[in-house]
């Protein structure tokens, strides 16, 4: 957990539990760049699953992109990794992730439990980890599926799945730069 005043600096710039597009995203960090528009928290980076080809040869997109809050191709999804101030969210104790609206991270995808998991920063060790809070559908990290409630340390670039959703945990610096990168490939 953050400090009040950066977590509220962050709040400013970035709403909190709702995915920012990476066009908005770096609009803020780079183009109309605002005092303290680094994030200071991890990101969740959630990204269109590639296009396909269907039966009668055209390309089509899979079902990702049909819904406001999900991604579409080249254009992921930004989750900022920081508690909200939803008071019907009673879990102190990390950052939730699931499909309803009174969690920190909202995901948007039947496959996600109402409350999938929670990130959780350790204050000794400065280390996030992620638990798998009973979902129904299951929560992975770098391809080994969590069991309940069972808690795993991430790493910088840790691929996360809840349910069928695939999701990158980067750390802060990590994140401007990966946004860096792909908005300068625009």
């Amino acid at each position: 957990m953050h400090d009040g005043h950066t977590v509220t600096r962050a709040r400013l710039i970035y709403a909190v539990g709702v995915p920012v597009p990476l066009s908005q995203f770096a609009m803020k960090l780079f183009v109309n760049p605002k005092p303290d528009a680094d994030p200071n928290v991890p990101g969740l980076v959630w990204e269109a699953p590639p296009t396909r080809l269907t039966d009668s040869g055209h390309w089509e997109m899979t079902d990702a992109g049909q819904a406001m809050m999900r991604p579409r191709a080249g254009e992921p999804l930004i989750f900022l990794v920081q508690k909200g101030n939803a008071t019907n969210n009673p879990f102190a104790m990390g950052v939730t992730v699931g499909r309803v609206e009174s969690n920190d991270i909202v995901v948007d995808d039947g496959s996600c439990s109402r409350f999938h998991a929670w990130l959780q920063r350790d204050e000794r060790t400065k280390e996030w980890s992620l638990t798998d809070a009973e979902s129904k559908n299951g929560t992975w990290v770098d391809g080994v599926q969590l069991s309940a409630k069972q808690r795993v340390q991430l790493r910088d670039g840790a691929k996360l799945k809840f349910g069928d959703v695939e999701m990158t945990f980067l750390l802060p610096i990590a994140l401007k730069t990966f946004v860096g990168q792909r908005f300068g490939a625009k």
